[in-house]
C-alpha cells in the first residue's frame, strides 16, 4: 500500500466515524429508537464501504504496464 491509500483509508474512516457519532446524538436526542439508530448504523458503514471500493486510489496492474510498452 502506498502511503497515499492510507491516508486516504484513514481520513474516511475518521470522518464516517464522525457522521455516525452526530447521527447517533442526533437520533437519541430527537427520536431515540432502536432500530433507526442501528438502521443508521448499517448505513454508515455499507455507504462508507461504498464509497472506498468507487474512490479508493488504485494501484496500476502488473499486466497494464507490461501492456503499454
Amino acid at each position: 500500500m502506498r502511503k497515499r491509500q492510507i491516508k486516504f483509508i484513514l481520513a474516511l474512516s475518521a470522518l464516517s466515524v464522525f457522521i455516525w457519532i452526530v447521527g447517533e446524538l442526533l437520533i437519541a436526542e430527537f427520536i431515540n429508537n432502536y432500530y433507526v439508530s442501528l438502521g443508521w448504523a448499517l448505513f454508515c458503514l455499507v455507504a462508507c464501504c461504498a464509497y472506498s471500493v468507487w474512490k479508493c486510489p488504485h494501484e496500476p496492474d502488473v499486466d497494464d504496464e507490461k501492456e503499454d510498452n
